[in-house]
C-alpha cells in the first residue's frame, strides 16, 4: 500500500457484511479502524481480539461512535490525526430501518433513520474526506439498498434514506474528484445471515422475497462484502459516482 500507516475505516462493522469485510481487509491493510454504536461495542471488542488473533500483522483499532453525534465524528477525526492514520478507504455500513406503514411514519421514526442512515454517512464521508485530500485521494463506499431504487412496502422513511444517499454519492464523486477521492455505493438484497437464516427461510417470506429475485436466492454477506472489495481496489481506478446493485436481478424490472 505504499505508506506503512494507510488504514481501512469501517463504520458499522458487526453486520454480517462488516463482518466478512473486515477479514478480507486485513489482506490489505495494515491498520484497520472500526466503529460501533454503545450497544454493540463489547462484540466489537471480541471480534477485534479474534481478527487481531489471525491477522497479526494487522492493527486492528475499535472504536465506539454514534454516527448521530457531530461531536463524536469530530473526535474520531481527531483520533485519526493524532495517530498519524492515513484514511485510504471508507465503507460505511451503518444503517437502521424500522418497518412502519407510511401512513404511521412518525417524526420520530423519520428522523431516526434519516440521522443514520443519509445524516451520518454524509458527515463521516465529509470527516474522512478531509483526510483523504490531504493524502492524495481514496476511496468512499456506501452499503445503500435495492429499496434505495425500488419502492417497498413499509419502508417509506428507510428507501428515501437509501435514494439518498446513492444520490448524495454521485455528487459527492463529483465534487471530489479533483482530489482523487472516488464514492460509490453497492446496493443489496436480502441478506442471508446467521441471525435471519430461520426468518428469511420461511415459506410466507421464500414466498414474498424469493418471487421477486429472478436468481431465485438470497444474497450471502460475502456477495456484498466482494463487491464492496471490489469497488475500492485499484481494479476500480476509473469507477466513481456508480450504485451497484447486488441483488440477483430484482431490480430488473
Amino acid at each position: 500500500m505504499g505508506c506503512k500507516n494507510k488504514a481501512a475505516l469501517v463504520v458499522g462493522g458487526m453486520s454480517s457484511i462488516g463482518k466478512d469485510l473486515l477479514e478480507k481487509l486485513c489482506r490489505t491493510y495494515d491498520n484497520i479502524l472500526i466503529t460501533e454504536i454503545s450497544s454493540n461495542y463489547a462484540e466489537l471488542q471480541i471480534w477485534c481480539e479474534g481478527l487481531r488473533e489471525r491477522n497479526p500483522k494487522t492493527e486492528a483499532r475499535e472504536y465506539m461512535l454514534d454516527v448521530t453525534d457531530s461531536r463524536q465524528i469530530d473526535e474520531l477525526g481527531n483520533y485519526i490525526t493524532s495517530n498519524d492514520l492515513v484514511i485510504d478507504a471508507l465503507y460505511y455500513l451503518a444503517g437502521i430501518n424500522i418497518l412502519t406503514p407510511a401512513i404511521r411514519v412518525t417524526e420520530d421514526i423519520w428522523d431516526r433513520i434519516q440521522s443514520v442512515n443519509i445524516r451520518g454517512f454524509f458527515f463521516i464521508s465529509q470527516m474522512a474526506a478531509r483526510n483523504m485530500i490531504m493524502n492524495h485521494g481514496g476511496s468512499i463506499i456506501g452499503i445503500a439498498s435495492q429499496h434505495g431504487v425500488v419502492a417497498s412496502t413499509d419502508r417509506a422513511a428507510y428507501c428515501a434514506s437509501k435514494a439518498a444517499m446513492i444520490h448524495l454519492s454521485k455528487e459527492l464523486s463529483l465534487e471530489w474528484a479533483k482530489y482523487k477521492i472516488r464514492v460509490n455505493t453497492v446496493s443489496p438484497t436480502m441478506i442471508l445471515s446467521e441471525k435471519n437464516e430461520t426468518l428469511l427461510n420461511t415459506p410466507l417470506l421464500r414466498k414474498e422475497y424469493l418471487s421477486k429475485i429472478p436468481m431465485k436466492q438470497y444474497a450471502k454477506p460475502s456477495d456484498v462484502s466482494d463487491a464492496v472489495i471490489f469497488l475500492s481496489s485499484p481494479a476500480a481506478r476509473m469507477i466513481t459516482g456508480q450504485n451497484l446493485v447486488v441483488d440477483g436481478g430484482w431490480t430488473i424490472s
